[in-house]
């Protein structure tokens, strides 16, 4: 059965939103964390959030509260 494509793209926003939320937590977690080591001790927890979501945290953190601002 083929999907609507209205359901398509609410399927999508959807899941886009998913995805600004895991950010957005994520970095809110990572935060005091940020010069500290990740449990492993292989890499800084600043550097993880950098990796998992391509984006540098403080740029992230500007960026919202720029965006929180406006």
């Amino acid at each position: 059965m083929l999907m609507g494509f209205k359901r398509l793209q609410s399927m999508i926003s959807t899941e886009d939103e998913l995805q600004e939320q895991k950010k957005y937590h994520a970095a809110r977690f990572v935060w005091k964390r940020r010069r500290n080591r990740t449990p492993n001790k292989q890499v800084m927890w600043q550097a993880w959030f950098e990796k998992m979501f391509g984006e540098n945290l403080d740029d992230y953190a500007k960026r919202k509260a720029k965006e929180k601002n406006d």
